[in-house]
């Protein structure tokens, strides 16, 4: 065996060791030092009109509208352009694609009753739909990396759109990378992080809280929308009890007729208010939990990021353990149970064959210096891939917490206007029937008698 070899031996492993702890220190600790704020970017979704074409079938467009300061795009006021919903879908997937660090907004949901039932051409529906996609886009306006992508100028901004779509080309995942091709086992091999970043913890914690108390005002809305419901039918069948009641009382007819009317317009009151409560506040809690969603998968990726590091470092721990156990065989026997024994007697077996044991071994050293020093550049690699990733999810989860405030004081605004409107409209409804009420004459029974 060289003296060369027997001499870089023992330096090789310290700084290796050293350079595997500098990269699970800065794994820790990404630094985010940059601003990262967006710029004045507006957008409007509106107008939206039925299309019905030969080669697509039926579908929406809707009318968008941009006002941006962004320097990618070519004008401050982009020429409005149409878009259908699977635009809205592409740019959906391929911002994904471009920011697989960033929290893309979720769209809409797709799979709705509306489509089982065939009403997804319902003014509702498509009002409803109108109102989410404007959240979408609102999110991405005050994102400062997802506003400036080519594929949302391309959205906003291109008059033929369905050419440049082709432009999702260039987005094409790199190719396999040595840890990748190692094993599909050995990615498998790890379910949890052996040192878990508090931060990150906490993340998930707060987004596993913001998840549970959605669900609960969602349980607790249909709750009382379920009463609600029950509230309009009971007054209906007021309505329609009064309304029978004039028929009998032939002196009061008209009187009661309006107050059946009145009865009826303050149920049509409730119903609008019970429509634009679940359109602009339910519909947003649907789409805060969505949202939570893609906050948690973007969360789980940066984990995955994290332990491909913490298991390439560990295999390339192996691989340095068992060029040393080759280097130097009788130090390592049974320091380290039946593994190193085994190689042990292997080894003499293969001198009893007849194996030139000193080349063999040659060639061993040979090919782990060369898997250490790939491994080494890999393990290097990938632990900037998850300094990036995770320092990314840092700054995209404070502008999820900033979108998360805004949106819940807007839905709670909605609902507090939704139900101000209401009561005022009820205190209309009712005093215009007070002067009716207030006509009605009562004949003094004394009087009859005469």
């Amino acid at each position: 065996m060289s003296s060369n070899t027997t001499e870089h031996a023992p330096d090789t492993q310290p700084q290796s060791t050293a350079s595997l702890s500098d990269h699970s220190e800065s794994i820790k600790a990404p630094v985010v030092k940059e601003e990262y704020t967006a710029k004045s970017m507006t957008i409007r979704v509106s107008d939206p009109l039925k299309h019905s074409d030969s080669t697509q079938g039926t579908y929406i467009s809707y009318l968008i509208t941009t006002i941006t300061e962004v320097g990618t795009f070519n004008s401050t006021h982009p020429r409005p352009v149409r878009r259908r919903f699977q635009d809205f879908v592409w740019l959906h997937n391929a911002l994904i694609l471009e920011f697989p660090a960033c929290i893309v907004p979720p769209l809409p949901e797709k799979h709705r009753l509306e489509y089982i039932k065939g009403d997804r051409f319902s003014a509702q529906f498509i009002e409803r739909r109108k109102v989410s996609l404007q959240w979408f886009l609102d999110r991405i306006a005050q994102h400062p990396k997802l506003q400036t992508s080519q594929c949302t100028r391309i959205f906003l901004e291109s008059n033929d759109f369905r050419n440049d779509k082709r432009v999702t080309s260039q987005y094409i995942p790199p190719s396999a990378t040595v840890f990748q091709s190692l094993s599909d086992t050995l990615v498998n091999a790890f379910t949890k992080i052996r040192k878990p970043d508090e931060r990150f913890v906490n993340m998930k914690e707060v987004v596993d809280k913001l998840e549970d108390n959605l669900g609960t005002v969602e349980r607790l809305y249909n709750r009382i929308g379920k009463r609600q419901h029950d509230l309009e039918q009971d007054y209906t069948s007021f309505a329609d009890s009064i309304q029978g009641l004039s028929a009998l009382e032939s002196e009061l007819t008209v009187p009661l007729h309006r107050f059946a009317k009145t009865t009826k317009a303050y149920v049509s009151a409730m119903k609008e208010m019970t429509t634009k409560e679940e359109m602009f506040y339910l519909n947003e809690i649907h789409d805060l939990l969505a949202y939570c969603h893609a906050t948690k998968s973007v969360l789980k990726a940066r984990d995955q990021k994290q332990m491909d590091f913490e298991e390439l470092s560990a295999y390339l721990q192996q691989a340095i353990a068992e060029r040393e156990r080759t280097l130097y065989p009788r130090h390592h026997v049974g320091n380290r149970g039946m593994v190193t024994i085994t190689d042990f007697v292997t080894d003499k077996i293969n001198e009893v064959r007849g194996i030139d044991m000193q080349r063999a071994r040659r060639e061993k050293l040979s090919r782990l210096e060369a898997k250490i020093t790939e491994l080494q550049d890999e393990v290097a690699r990938t632990n900037d891939i998850s300094d990036e990733f995770s320092a990314q999810v840092i700054r995209d989860f404070s502008v999820f917490e900033n979108r998360k405030t805004d949106e819940l004081k807007q839905g709670l605004a909605a609902y507090a206007d939704c139900h101000i409107e209401f009561f005022q409209k009820g205190i209309s409804i009712w005093e215009e029937i007070l002067p009716v009420l207030e006509s009605i004459s009562i004949d003094d029974p004394e009087q009859v008698d005469r």
